[in-house]
């Protein structure tokens, strides 16, 4: 069941993703650590824009890092850092290549902080939650 529901979330994440209004232009790309984030967080643009852009790029990745670790208990820390970063550069790449999302470093970190926030989460919710058949 964890299977099909992390199957299901990563189709619509991917639709969000890369299923964008086709007016807008994504054509640059940002190399510099925290130029996006520290543009919102020093109150540069609108509050709501600002807040969704780094509340979502965290937030919908948490589950990844949850996931990862109720399916495989016993994954040692070098895949569970390389393998995100992996992906999730391969997704800010494809973002560019096919004009449908920005390439920006900071997306990628705060993509990656929210696995990591998922692994941090994962015992306080492995505690609320039994999950009895993973397979199924």
């Amino acid at each position: 069941m964890i299977k099909i529901v992390s199957g299901i979330y990563s189709a619509g994440l991917l639709i969000l993703l890369f299923f964008r209004p086709a007016n807008q232009e994504y054509s640059k790309i940002n190399y510099i650590p925290f130029k996006t984030i520290l543009g919102f967080l020093s109150g540069n643009g609108n509050f709501l824009i600002a807040f969704y852009n780094l509340a979502a790029n965290i937030l919908l990745f948490v589950p990844f890092g949850v996931v990862t670790l109720l399916l495989n208990k016993n994954s040692s820390r070098g895949p569970l850092l390389f393998v995100p970063a992996v992906v999730i550069l391969l997704i800010e790449t494809t973002q560019h290549l096919t004009r449908r999302g920005s390439a920006d470093i900071d997306d990628f970190i705060l993509n990656l902080l929210g696995v990591w926030i998922g692994y941090f989460l994962y015992p306080l919710i492995q505690k609320v939650v039994k999950v009895k058949d993973l397979e199924a």
